[in-house]
């Protein structure tokens, strides 16, 4: 497994609580544009965000068709597509993986597990 974690604080925290899974998985310390270009193209089976897009800039929307790149089967999404917030920026992400070749299999609302404003998506890559 591997990881990417731009918070130092939040690969600490995982290190203290989840000793096993950090022994287990690699984590990358660094932010996604430095770093996704860098990953191998088809090589991971399942790719998973959550709350994670919804804070990409739109000068930073070009990592969307590296994301797909390195996705050799499934990619699962999880975001708030339609916040209102300073942070966020809100995009229905079908319409955008669907463009580079990822076929949306399920589309769900998130409420029944607390999280209302996120959508969660699971693509196929064709």
């Amino acid at each position: 497994m591997t990881g990417i974690e731009i918070s130092e604080k939040a690969i600490t925290a995982l290190k203290k609580m989840y000793p096993v899974l950090d022994q287990n998985a690699k984590i990358i310390h660094s932010s996604i544009e430095n770093i996704i270009k860098e990953l191998p193209s088809d090589h991971y089976d399942m790719v998973f965000t959550m709350a994670v897009l919804e804070h990409i800039h739109p000068d930073s929307e070009w990592i969307f068709e590296d994301i797909a790149k390195i996705t050799k089967t499934y990619l699962i999404t999880i975001e708030a597509e339609k916040s209102k917030h300073w942070r966020l920026f809100p995009r229905n992400h079908k319409n955008i993986f669907e463009k580079f070749g990822l076929k949306q299999l399920e589309e769900n609302n998130c409420k029944n597990a607390g999280l209302e404003l996120y959508t969660i998506r699971v693509f196929k890559k064709e």
